[in-house]
């Protein structure tokens, strides 16, 4: 009797570890997809910037054209800020939505999502870092080129020579704004990535 009493516990031990089992599978996965969804979530931001990018890219190229012929630059000025633009834009579709696909980061493991988002960050520092030095060279060469033209200029014509120091004062204002809303952009993205990263780290730690 004491056997059959002693048997029946244990088979209910059993059962009641098999439904906390159950419940405890049950809660990593809703967890891992709470964790996944907010991934989707938080990128979603940078994935909308990015084809803003693309949209606005054209929009760029005429008025910088528009730019070239009031200030009189040359064309391989021009050409250098279209390409170096165009190819920045296209770098920052394959770092922000091409290296994660958002619509297939519920069929990932958040493991595969932590390496991916590790590698993003890493990638959109290294393109930072190329961006601004080649921009800086850009406003360089635009600044000499603007005053070489107004040298030739000269006061021959007041209205040309004016519109040269109005570009000068404008690049001297836009310069550093620029700037300020370029690291600004950058440092979101990037803080978004460590929320990210923390919170899968933090969700893996716990499971």
């Amino acid at each position: 009797m004491e056997n059959h009493t002693l048997s029946n516990e244990l088979e209910q031990l059993r059962e009641q570890m098999q439904v906390l089992r159950e419940k405890l599978d049950k809660q990593h996965i809703i967890n891992d997809r709470m964790v996944k969804r907010s991934v989707r979530s938080k990128m979603s931001w940078i994935k909308i910037y990015v084809y803003i990018e693309f949209l606005v890219l054209p929009f760029l190229a005429l008025i910088w054209l528009v730019m070239k012929e009031m200030f009189a630059l040359s064309w391989f000025c021009y050409a250098f800020l279209v390409v170096m633009t165009t190819i920045d834009v296209i770098w920052d579709y394959r770092i922000n939505i091409t290296s994660l696909n958002l619509d297939k980061v519920e069929d990932n493991s958040l493991m595969d999502t932590l390496h991916k988002l590790t590698t993003m960050k890493k990638m959109r520092t290294k393109s930072f870092f190329i961006m601004m030095p080649l921009l800086f060279l850009w406003l360089v060469w635009v600044g000499v080129e603007m005053w070489q033209h107004l040298s030739t200029v000269g006061e021959s014509d007041s209205m040309v020579e004016a519109t040269a120091y109005g570009g000068f004062a404008g690049l001297i204002i836009g310069i550093p704004l620029g700037l300020f809303v370029a690291i600004r952009i950058y440092c979101k993205m990037q803080r978004t990535n460590d929320e990210l990263i923390a919170q899968i780290q933090d969700f893996s730690d716990n499971e």
